[in-house]
C-alpha cells in the first residue's frame, strides 16, 4: 500500500476514495462464498456452516446486533482455518476469485474508471477477507484495502483475527493516510449502518441498495440500485463538488487550499 501524496510543492492535493466491498461492490457476502470454496477443497470442515447458521439465526431473532453478528462470523470463520497452512490458504483464494466475479455488479469498472478519470485513489473498507480482497485489488486498481485479516505465524493460520475494519469503520478516519495536509475524500460508497460515518465524511456519499440510513443533515447521497447505477450523475456531482469545494494554489512553491466560498 503506497503512502499518500502530500499536497506540497507542485503537487495537487490527493482525492481519495472510501468504499466498502460486501453489498456495494458485490453482491452478497464473499466469506460465505469462500467458505463453500474452502470446504469444496478441503481447507475447512463443515462444523462452519452450522455456526454460521446459528449466528444468522441470532441475528434474526435480534439477540446481537449488527455489529457483534459480523465480528462473531469472522473468528468463527478465523478458528475453522486453525493450522492451515497460508500457502495453500491463499492458492485457494486465486482460485475462488475467477468463479466469484459474476456477484460483482454490473457497473463497478465504470464507476472505478471514471474515479481513476478523476485522479481519486480507491481504498476498500470492509469486513470481507482481505486476502480476496487483494486479488480483487490488482484488477480493479485499488490503491489499498482495509479489511478482515487473519492472524497468521510460521506460515500457518493461528484460528485468530488479526484485525477487523468492517466492525469499526469510523476508525480508518483517523488513519495517517486520511489526514494527510489537503487530502480530499472524496467519495465513498456503502450499504450498511457502518457505512455511515464514511458516506458523512465524504464530498460524495453513494447508498448502494435501498438501505434507510440516516446520515447528516443536507448530505443529499446518491442512490445506485442493483442494476441502476447513474454514471452521468455521478460525474455531475463529482465535478460539482470537487470545483465548488477547493482551489489548489500556490503560494512562495507551496500549495494551499481554500474554500471557493473564501
Amino acid at each position: 500500500m503506497g503512502a499518500l501524496r502530500a499536497a506540497t510543492g507542485g503537487g495537487t492535493a490527493v482525492r481519495y476514495a472510501l468504499i466498502d466491498w460486501d453489498n456495494t461492490l458485490h453482491r452478497g457476502y464473499t466469506i460465505y462464498g469462500l467458505t463453500d470454496h474452502l470446504l469444496k477443497e478441503g481447507l475447512a470442515g463443515e462444523a462452519i456452516l452450522a455456526e454460521f447458521e446459528r449466528l444468522r439465526e441470532s441475528y434474526k431473532a435480534k439477540e446481537i446486533a449488527y455489529a457483534e453478528y459480523t465480528i462473531r462470523t469472522c473468528e468463527a470463520f478465523a478458528a475453522a482455518l486453525e493450522g492451515v497452512p497460508s500457502v495453500d490458504y491463499r492458492a485457494c483464494v486465486s482460485t475462488f476469485v475467477p468463479a466469484d466475479e459474476p456477484f460483482l455488479f454490473e457497473d463497478v469498472i465504470p464507476v472505478l474508471e471514471l474515479l481513476h478519470r478523476y485522479e481519486i485513489e480507491i481504498y476498500l473498507v470492509s469486513g470481507a477477507p482481505a486476502e480476496v480482497l487483494r486479488a480483487y485489488g490488482e484488477r480493479l486498481g485499488i490503491k489499498g484495502i482495509f479489511a478482515f485479516e487473519l492472524e497468521e505465524r510460521e506460515g500457518r493460520l493461528t484460528g485468530r483475527v488479526e484485525c477487523n475494519y468492517g466492525a469499526e469503520k469510523e476508525r480508518i478516519l483517523r488513519h495517517p493516510l486520511f489526514r494527510a495536509p489537503g487530502a480530499i475524500h472524496a467519495v465513498s460508497m456503502g450499504d450498511a449502518v457502518a457505512d455511515v460515518p464514511l458516506l458523512d465524511n465524504s464530498l460524495v456519499p453513494i447508498i448502494v441498495g435501498g438501505g434507510g440510513l440516516e446520515l447528516r443533515a443536507g448530505s443529499a447521497p446518491l442512490r445506485f440500485f442493483d442494476r441502476e447505477w447513474d454514471l452521468a450523475g455521478l460525474e455531475r456531482r463529482l465535478a460539482g463538488a470537487l470545483q465548488d469545494r477547493t482551489i489548489v494554489s500556490f503560494v512562495n512553491g507551496k500549495s494551499s487550499l481554500h474554500s471557493r466560498s473564501d
